[in-house]
């Protein structure tokens, strides 16, 4: 039996989200991934993992149901996190936010910043550096990562004011399995038709570069943020790398893809059909989420049932955690750097 230091038993924590309206939302969180979403407003964010003000997802069953993952972090923040993982401070503000992504319209063209630039123009922010793995795309989806090479500030400036700035965004095809990297700085915007999920760091800052000359919600413009968009850009061609290491396991039944491992967080995808597979925390927590398929997880002495769309935080001082009974099961494994699971 796992007991944190208040006595509170270890347990895997599927979580409750925090849905999100949004102009460019739509309704396909409820059929594809399970979600409790009103069919009358259109919700383009499932906040899954989320310590944030402006969201905090709640544990959904067992002895801590009804908590928020602040008040969770509080009172277990060593047990769940890992010690070296808490000494961070990320018991004081978890680190990654995890959402699901439904694009029934065009997000806006835009732009997160790093680390650096969060802490000087919004306070109490961090940095955002995210990644993408599409759930969903209908046929001639699209997204926009990027600049067509070349594009300086100036010229998109430039762009921005005669109302050309849709040539200077490099967009690509999307179907679903597809894994993008978006490290803070880089100029994005996702097309309709695609759901996905949203690893990223705990932030919501989002500059607004360009909008498609769209209203919101309120019949209005909606806000741009040009000068801090244009501020945060990365133009220079060069970008921190995802870290990934690829394929580190292709067998019978088990496919794992190492996609990401950076100074923010690192993420693995492991596939399973008809096969049990088990992972050490190694110290730390492991955040689970399920893009499709079942089983049941077992960790420290809990167990849960999982399918598709369901998060679950499983603690450090659960020790391992084991899926078992998959017919199929595909699954992110998202971690602190250096702890997603490569075999």
């Amino acid at each position: 039996m796992a007991v944190s230091g208040e006595g509170e038993i270890v347990q895997p924590l599927k979580m409750q989200p925090v849905l999100k309206e949004k102009v460019w939302g739509g309704h396909r969180l409820a059929g594809l991934l399970g979600k409790n979403a009103p069919a009358d407003r259109r919700i383009g964010e499932s906040w899954e993992l989320a310590d944030h003000p402006h969201g905090t997802s709640t544990v959904a069953e067992g002895p801590m149901r009804g908590k928020s993952l602040r008040e969770v972090l509080k009172r277990e923040g060593e047990a769940v996190l890992g010690r070296a993982i808490a000494a961070r401070g990320w018991a004081d503000r978890f680190g990654l936010l995890i959402k699901f992504i439904d694009a029934d319209d065009r997000l806006s063209v835009q732009v997160h910043p790093n680390d650096a630039y969060a802490a000087k123009h919004a306070p109490g922010e961090s940095g955002k550096t995210e990644c993408w793995v599409v759930v969903h795309a209908e046929p001639d989806a699209w997204l926009v990562r990027g600049l067509v090479p070349g594009t300086t500030r100036d010229r998109l400036a430039g762009a921005l004011k005669t109302g050309k700035v849709e040539a200077l965004l490099k967009k690509h095809a999307v179907r679903a399995g597809d894994f993008f990297w978006i490290p803070a700085g880089t100029i994005h915007a996702i097309g309709p038709g695609v759901v996905l999920a949203e690893i990223q760091q705990n932030s919501d800052v989002t500059y607004r570069l360009y909008d498609w000359g769209r209203m919101g919600m309120d019949g209005k413009p909606r806000e741009l943020h040009v000068a801090d968009a244009l501020a945060s850009a990365n133009f220079s061609g060069e970008e921190p790398p995802a870290g990934g290491r690829g394929r580190t396991a292709d067998e019978t039944g088990l496919v794992i893809e190492h996609l990401a491992d950076s100074r923010a967080f690192s993420l693995s995808r492991i596939r399973l059909d008809r096969r049990p597979w088990a992972a050490e925390t190694g110290g730390t927590f492991a955040a689970l989420v399920v893009l499709a398929g079942s089983a049941r997880l077992v960790a420290g002495d809990g167990t849960l049932e999982i399918g598709r769309g369901d998060t679950v935080l499983v603690p450090a001082d659960a020790g391992e955690y084991v899926f078992e009974s998959p017919k199929t099961l595909d699954v992110l494994v998202a971690a602190p750097p250096g702890k997603a699971p490569t075999c």
